[in-house]
């Protein structure tokens, strides 16, 4: 971590290069400071993923997003900050687009994980949706909801096999604050799908899809929806009881 030497040097360093700036550019930065001197809330609840330092360093750039921009981070947002916070705290972390790791988007330390993010005005704090699991072409080719079970089983199932864990960056909030929540999504409650028989799943629709209420320990977790208009597999009504929280923050909306 940075000494108080090095935080005055950068001081030094940063006020010196104000003094090349115009007057517009000036004002624009005096702005953002006002608003990383406003107080920021938020919580760190659990270190399993990100450890203080990567919380930290995620936690001022979402500040510096939201400092100049009242639109919710998106997921390509998401992922360079995050991959940033893991090197910041001295671990080796890459966005991937590995062709062996398809549904990955961040690997840590060999790790693989798949994120996800979801913003939406009157966006319901406590119902998840994972608007594209994965893509599924092969929705198209059922024939009716008796071929769905078994798809399901080895195309999901072997989806989720190509990464360790799942986290989503939920925001939602009014005109003047922004909430933000960092929610894992467990692979095990996702993989209850594997349970789903023929009866479970609608008719096929005229778009091709169908879909069923996935059930974890007698209670419904999620309806899995098969989109054959667009050939994917959306997760919606996924109560956050299932999900645990990791985090989470508040922050002023730029004036």
């Amino acid at each position: 971590m940075p000494s108080e030497f090095d935080k005055r040097e950068d001081i030094e360093q940063t006020v010196a290069a104000l003094r090349s700036l115009s007057p517009i550019q000036v004002e624009v930065l005096a702005g953002i400071i006002e608003k990383f001197a406003e107080e920021q809330t938020g919580e760190h609840l659990r270190d399993d993923f990100l450890d203080a330092d990567a919380f930290e360093y995620f936690s001022t750039r979402l500040a510096a997003h939201h400092a100049s921009s009242g639109i919710a981070l998106k997921k390509e947002n998401f992922e360079h900050i995050l991959e940033q916070s893991f090197q910041r705290a001295g671990r080796e972390a890459k966005r991937t687009e590995s062709m062996v790791h398809r549904g990955a988007d961040l690997e840590v330390d060999g790790n693989f994980y798949s994120l996800k993010t979801e913003a939406a005005k009157g966006l319901n704090p406590r119902s998840i949706t994972i608007s594209k699991l994965m893509e599924a072409r092969w929705i198209r080719d059922l024939s009716g909801p008796a071929d769905a079970p078994e798809q399901v089983r080895q195309r999901i199932l072997s989806h989720l096999d190509e990464y360790e864990r799942i986290f989503m960056l939920r925001s939602y909030g009014d005109d003047k604050t922004v909430r933000y929540d960092l929610r894992e999504i467990p692979k095990d409650v996702l993989a209850a799908v594997a349970n789903l028989g023929a009866e479970d799943f609608g008719p096929i629709t005229k778009a091709g899809g169908t879909s069923a209420n996935v059930l974890v320990g007698n209670r419904k977790a999620f309806r899995l929806v098969l989109d054959g208009s667009v050939e994917k597999i959306t997760i919606s009504s996924l109560s956050v009881d299932f999900c645990p929280l990791h985090a989470w923050w508040e922050l002023g909306r730029p004036g």
